[in-house]
């Protein structure tokens, strides 16, 4: 079962005009594994990982106005890389992050 958060962001055009810097700085994280087309990338723990386990941990999806988190496993490679993502996306602008409920995250 994974969790679900909703990544909002309080000035819409600056996730509009800082796109392309948001999907680099997800790329060069040290979990990143895959994009697919040009809005969904998948992040995968650097820990050992059982044969049965996912082919990835986090699914980011870019949408219009709000990053969407789906979020089925998060060792700490992962919890370290999704905090630095969100703490340089924070240096730069406003952000909340709500899980499925609308309930404001610990992250």
């Amino acid at each position: 079962m994974s969790a679900e958060f909703i990544l909002s962001f309080e000035d819409k055009n600056w996730y509009a005009t800082h796109l392309k810097e948001v999907m680099q700085k997800i790329t060069a994280l040290e979990t990143f594994s895959a994009s697919f087309e040009e809005n969904e990338f998948h992040l995968v723990g650097t820990e050992p990982r059982s044969s049965n386990d996912w082919n990835y941990d986090i699914r980011l999806f870019l949408e219009k106005e709000r990053i969407f988190l789906e979020i089925s496993a998060h060792p700490k490679s992962i919890e370290r890389d999704l905090s630095a993502l969100f703490e340089w996306i924070r240096s730069c602008t406003r952000i909340s992050i709500d899980d499925e409920d609308g309930e404001q995250s610990g992250w």
